[in-house]
């Protein structure tokens, strides 16, 4: 360039400084449109990094884990769960109480039915809670269920637990009393011939009546108390008289009351071929008066 006219020499320098000028320019210009592009994916990232944490603390808490059941007393258990572990610590993700359901097993009762309470105050440093269950039933076997509340409402229930038997169950099915079949009573043959009076008079009020068994003592044995029976009739509605004042039954007094009734009388025995049988008395009345 040193042969160059001064003129051409300072035209060459123009056109170089115009190249380099155009480089610098378009260099600058692609690096801002890498920058801008950078941004956007940072920006997108970060959108999306955004929305899943919402989206995770705009959940309820997930299933909770089944726990585990502590005997305490014949009617008290205390039921003991892990709570829920929490990927952020966020407040609308963190449980802040939990529900605890319990019913009897083999009762057909619903959860609902039998029990619930809600634990409040748990924070996030609580490992676990466990709450005592009172008033329960010694004699039935009892299955538990929690779930976990934050703001956004209640969790999945966990999977049922059962009190492992720890409070007694049914247990074996007893085996019922056998129910008595009461011997029953036979009914007695009636024999009209068996029986007679001491007197063929008509009967009296305040003269006593005796009747005796016509069989002899090797004949019958078992021989019960004697029935006396009066009717208006002789023919129907016999009544039994209960209130005879006498040791040996066998003997009657008429009453005023009997005045105008028919008297009979019964006593039940066993025959010699070990029937049982009642002999029955002829009919005898009206009774009259002692006036009569």
């Amino acid at each position: 360039m040193a042969n160059l006219p001064m003129r051409e020499t300072h035209r060459v320098q123009m056109i170089f400084r115009v190249f380099i000028h155009v480089i610098l320019r378009m260099s600058v210009a692609m690096l801002r449109l890498l920058i801008n592009k950078v941004s956007l994916a940072i920006v997108g990232a970060l959108i999306v990094v955004g929305a899943i944490v919402a989206a995770m603390s705009m959940a309820p808490p997930p299933k909770s884990i089944p726990g585990e059941v502590a005997q305490y007393s014949m009617e008290e258990l205390t039921v003991q769960f892990a709570t829920a572990p929490m990927p952020l610590s966020m407040p609308l993700l963190h449980v802040s109480s939990y529900d605890i359901q319990w019913t009897s097993v083999g009762t057909g009762e619903s959860w609902t039915t039998q029990g619930e309470i809600t634990i409040s105050g748990v924070t996030e440093g609580t490992e676990a809670v466990s709450y005592t269950v009172k008033g329960l039933d010694p004699d039935r076997v009892y299955r538990f269920r929690t779930r976990g509340r934050n703001l956004l409402g209640a969790g999945p229930w966990s999977d049922w637990f059962p009190s492992n038997g720890l409070v007694p169950g049914p247990g074996p099915t007893p085996v019922p009393e056998p129910t008595a079949t009461p011997t029953p009573v036979p009914t007695p043959q009636t024999e009209t011939n068996t029986v007679y009076f001491n007197t063929d008079q008509r009967p009296t009020v305040g003269q006593e009546i005796t009747a005796q068994l016509s069989l002899s003592e090797d004949a019958y044995s078992n021989l019960s108390d004697w029935q006396w029976q009066s009717s208006e009739t002789a023919l129907s509605a016999w009544q039994d008289i209960n209130q005879i004042a006498a040791e040996d039954t066998a003997v009657y007094t008429p009453a005023d009351t009997d005045v105008g009734k028919f008297l009979r009388v019964y006593v039940t025995y066993t025959d010699s071929n070990g029937i049982l049988k009642r002999g029955l008395s002829p009919t005898i009345g009206p009774v009259q008066d002692a006036l009569d």
